[in-house]
């Protein structure tokens, strides 16, 4: 089932879709619901909110401004209206090339590819997917917009702690699960966190 609003990245900021199916009242608590786990995630960006063909009055357009201008120093809000439509993601993707090590955090609005290790005590927190070509083994946070079809890819999968878009999941504490042989990939699937190995052709 489709949630009441979704989130995706864009060069240009962030897109909130609002879902035509469902009703005002249920895009209003979604959209209260997102605040907090948002931190300051919005922070000089820009906001783009697509309506999808919803119809709002001018008392719930005004309710739904004063819910967006909670969210910590976002930049400037727009509204479209948008048809949805399918179409592949066209996300931006920063390359770090070099480890990431305790006490450094790094944010990005779109994926982020990290050639290198994610220590214990690093932070690595991304709008869209995060691929490690190394050791993941800090806190990573996937889809932090909110998206909850990002993913998290790494050749060793042991991070402190997992979460991607609102879901997230500590790392066992018995050692033995912590030692993986080959890549894995972290996603949401039933509203839990599901981490395979990957399968490469």
């Amino acid at each position: 089932m489709r949630e009441a609003v979704s989130f995706r990245v864009s060069s240009k900021g962030v897109i909130i879709n609002f879902n035509s199916q469902k009703s005002f009242e249920e895009i209003k608590e979604a959209l209260l619901n997102r605040i907090e786990e948002a931190g300051d995630f919005f922070a000089g960006i820009d906001l783009y909110i697509n309506q999808n063909d919803c119809i709002f009055s001018l008392e719930e357009m005004k309710e739904l401004i004063n819910i967006l201008e909670k969210y910590k120093r976002v930049d400037n809000i727009y509204f479209l209206n948008e048809k949805s439509r399918v179409k592949p993601r066209t996300m931006d993707t920063i390359l770090i090339n070099r480890t990431i090590r305790s006490g450094q955090r790094i944010k990005y609005p779109a994926n982020i590819v990290v050639i290198g290790d994610i220590n214990p005590g690093a932070e690595v927190i991304a709008g869209g997917d995060i691929l490690v070509i190394g050791k993941l083994r800090g806190v990573v946070h996937a889809g932090a917009a909110g998206s909850m079809e990002s993913q998290v890819i790494a050749l060793k999968l042991q991070p402190t702690q997992l979460r991607i878009g609102t879901i997230f999941s500590r790392s066992p504490d018995d050692k033995r699960f912590l030692q993986p042989v080959n890549p894995e990939r972290a996603y949401i699937k039933d509203g839990i966190i599901i981490v395979e190995e990957l399968q490469l052709k």
